[in-house]
């Protein structure tokens, strides 16, 4: 289980909403999400709605994650992936999601966070250009 805390770095304002029965937090390029129930810590504080467009939301969760275990050191990713280090180590698997172009890193304790392809990986080109 994770801690709601472990969400709010991965917010921009600082805040976590609950829809379609998850936490779920958003900053430039980023959502993460957490199913509701595995969750430790008070859920009081999150706002109901949701912080990004509800396709968004709903192609992370629905995502299938079921990739091999990935090393967040590895050199072919970025700073914003490293970030991921401090929720967990190991445990994280990575996953495409070509229609948010973007990459979703799920991990075993049911945190998914996906993150743009551009601001991912080291060396990739920004889908504005």
């Amino acid at each position: 289980m994770a801690n709601i805390k472990t969400l709010l770095p991965f917010s921009a304002d600082r805040r976590a909403f609950r829809s379609f029965g998850h936490a779920i937090v958003a900053e430039q390029g980023l959502v993460a999400v957490a199913p509701l129930h595995a969750l430790d810590g008070s859920l009081l504080g999150l706002v109901d709605g949701c912080p990004v467009p509800w396709e968004e939301a709903c192609a992370v969760i629905d995502a299938d994650a079921a990739g091999a275990e990935v090393d967040l050191d590895n050199p072919d990713f970025t700073d914003v992936v490293a970030r991921l280090a401090n929720v967990a180590v190991t445990g994280w698997r990575m996953a495409a999601l070509p229609a948010l172009r973007a990459v979703l890193f799920a991990h075993d304790c049911g945190l998914r966070v996906a993150i743009a392809a551009d601001l991912a990986l080291a060396g990739a080109t920004p889908a504005y250009r």
